[in-house]
């Protein structure tokens, strides 16, 4: 049944994020996302079971935040509840009960995100593990901050929000209760992993963009269209390989003969020349421009590109030589 505290606009903003997040995770590295949802009412829960940028398999119970705004419009606090309640005065037995419940249905993490705008700012991935011990740091250390007078008049709890267990993400009044989330080990913010080349734009299946649409005539397409639900896999790569990749380059791109250089991110591919799925390697990857990268796919003369640009390339390999086949 609808809670009614809540607005239809509420709804519409959850129904936005939830609908986001395979994308999100996409562009950071995630593959093989399966994006399970259950409806109660109006309002609905959600789990990600995806392989992260590491290879690792998780699935993350999805839980969204609520924030406050400073009058220039930058989020001041951020906090998401646990449960809508909890039994008698049990705070941290019915927290326990909880963790158990979804441990059993496979869950390894809980995923807590925070949107503005057309953006997540952030989405912390706890360990399920540790969901209650941050949740008793949190409290403790509010606990403590009322208790001195830090906080002026402010007599509730964080972590205690009425009958609702809380989680906060940020607190520019008290920012050492949300440093008890960001400094326990194993909490990651995923807002902040770099976005990597197979979340960028294309499909993830090669290393270049989807193909620009041909003719654009007016009757073609539509205007606010609906947001779908995508569900891909694609090869795994090390971020740690495209970073020292552009880090060699220093902003100049590798193709011989074209010297494209800019001074700032986002301008530059990453290009497997093999192919990601045969060597996710420094000596199978240049720097190129957008141009070149698509010449390096498309233009006919791409297996002579790609031969040069793999002369270059393996000079970064110690002690040996990479098969001289050519991806399609």
């Amino acid at each position: 049944m609808s809670r009614s505290f809540r607005t239809q606009e509420s709804y519409t903003a959850e129904r936005t994020t939830r609908d986001m997040l395979v994308a999100f995770l996409q562009e950071r590295g995630f593959t093989e996302i399966e994006d399970a949802r259950k409806s109660f009412g109006q309002t609905q829960s959600q789990v990600l079971h995806a392989t992260d940028e590491s290879g690792r398999r998780v699935s993350m119970w999805v839980r969204l935040c609520w924030r406050r705004e400073h009058d220039g419009g930058e989020i001041s606090r951020s906090a998401a509840q646990l449960l809508s309640r909890i039994n008698g005065d049990d705070w941290v037995g019915t927290l326990t009960a909880m963790i158990e419940r979804e441990r059993a249905q496979g869950i390894s993490h809980l995923l807590v995100v925070q949107r503005a705008g057309n953006a997540v700012v952030s989405a912390a991935s706890i360990p399920l593990d540790s969901v209650v011990p941050i949740w008793v740091a949190q409290r403790d250390i509010s606990k403590a901050l009322i208790k001195s007078g830090a906080l002026g008049r402010r007599s509730k709890n964080h972590a205690m929000n009425g009958s609702s267990p809380t989680i906060w993400l940020r607190d520019d009044k008290a920012p050492t209760v949300a440093e008890a989330l960001w400094g326990h080990r194993g909490v990651r913010d995923l807002a902040k992993l770099a976005p990597t080349e197979a979340g960028i734009g294309g499909s993830g299946n090669d290393d270049s963009m989807d193909d620009l649409p041909g003719v654009n005539y007016a009757s073609l397409g539509s205007d606010g269209a609906a947001r779908v639900q995508r569900i891909s896999s694609g090869v795994k790569r090390d971020p740690r390989v495209r970073q020292a990749v552009f880090e060699r380059s220093r902003g100049i791109c590798e193709r011989n003969g074209c010297g494209a250089q800019r001074d700032f991110t986002g301008f530059f591919d990453v290009h497997h020349i093999l192919g990601a799925e045969k060597s996710d390697r420094v000596w199978n990857c240049v720097t190129l421009c957008p141009n070149c990268h698509r010449e390096a796919h498309a233009s006919p003369e791409r297996d002579a590109i790609n031969a040069s640009l793999l002369e270059f390339a393996r000079g970064f390999k110690p002690n040996g030589s990479i098969v001289s086949t050519m991806s399609p």
